[in-house]
């Protein structure tokens, strides 16, 4: 009985100790949950704080790139604005400075074709934007005269030069005066001279070579024509070139052929030797398959702005003669006056 009384009066502390072990148990149990709940709700707030914040970046990213991309496209938009300007200005300069200058050559011209009765177009002061003008940032080339015949294209650099002009001619080869003052000069072919007064007591010197030299400048204006009507027309033309010194006063000493790298560009002096080239020309030049026809280049030409002249025949009739002209024998590039349309 005794063992009785004693496990009844332990019993309840046990249970008691029990229940006790088991609350704290589950106190402990529900902080742990309640840590672990705070801790996950902590995490998705401060995921979502991220996902706020990596949003707000992106847009700010966006907004950014957007701007960017705005002030390129204005800046884009300036700078052909700038570009069209520009090549204006140049063009009015060119055109204004062009009408003044080309006059007696126009007027020589349009006497040697009137003498020779030939039928044509005489193209003055072109101006026009090159094909390669976005890489050479050369917006306007300036081209003096093309003369247009139905088996000719002749692209004429005009120079109206006073006083002593030599070109392709040394000094050193232009007699003995020259050659004491001047035969020390070096000078790359092709090149051009001009010794001209400058005043009672003084003279002036210009030199010309490589690629400011007129017979070089004349194959690189007709090389620009040249890629013009074939994007333009989608025709293969080609150009003769030819230097022209006009001016009264001009005492010229000159190779009328003289090559550069077995390229002849006919440097011309007088009236005379305008016609005879001309009617060489004429004589040995038969129009390509594919080349443009004379009223196709002077409607290219007159919507630059050119001064556009026809002579002889009406345009339809010469364009008319020309095509029945190419059913001729094939046209000679190869001969001593042809001058390809390359620089």
């Amino acid at each position: 009985m005794p063992e009785t009384s004693e496990l009844t009066t332990y019993l309840p502390w046990a249970v008691a100790a029990v229940l006790l072990i088991a609350l704290i148990v589950l106190v402990v149990l529900l902080r742990r949950r309640a840590k672990a709940a705070q801790e996950a709700v902590a995490a998705r707030e401060d995921a979502h704080r991220r996902a706020v914040a990596d949003a707000q970046d992106e847009r700010e990213r966006a907004e950014r790139a957007a701007a960017d991309a705005h002030a390129r496209e204005l800046a884009e938009v300036e700078a052909r604005r700038v570009d069209a300007e520009t090549s204006a200005q140049q063009s009015r300069a060119l055109v204004a400075a062009g009408a003044k200058w080309e006059e007696t050559s126009r007027c020589m011209l349009l006497d040697a074709v009137t003498d020779l009765g030939l039928d044509g177009v005489l193209v003055t002061n072109l101006v026009f934007v090159p094909v390669d003008a976005t890489r050479t940032r050369r917006f306007v080339a300036q081209v003096d005269h093309v003369l247009l015949l139905p088996t000719v294209a002749l692209v004429i650099e005009n120079k109206g030069w006073k006083g002593v002009v030599l070109d392709g001619v040394h000094p050193r080869d232009a007699g003995s005066s020259f050659a004491t003052l001047l035969g020390d000069l070096e000078l790359e072919p092709p090149f051009a001279v001009q010794v001209k007064r400058d005043s009672l007591t003084s003279l002036e010197l210009r030199t010309h070579d490589a690629g400011h030299s007129p017979r070089r400048q004349v194959r690189r204006q007709a090389s620009r024509i040249a890629e013009l009507v074939r994007t333009e027309t989608h025709r293969k033309p080609w150009f003769d070139t030819a230097v022209l010194y006009s001016h009264p006063d001009a005492d010229v000493h000159a190779d009328p052929r003289a090559d550069d790298e077995g390229v002849s560009t006919v440097v011309i002096a007088s009236q005379a030797q305008l016609r005879a080239h001309l009617e060489d020309l004429v004589r040995r030049r038969r129009p390509g398959p594919d080349s443009p026809r004379i009223d196709e280049l002077s409607a290219l030409f007159a919507g630059l702005g050119a001064e556009v002249t026809p002579f002889g025949q009406p345009l339809d009739r010469v364009s008319a003669t020309a095509t029945a002209t190419t059913a001729g024998p094939a046209r000679q590039h190869d001969d001593a006056g042809a001058s390809p349309t390359q620089p």
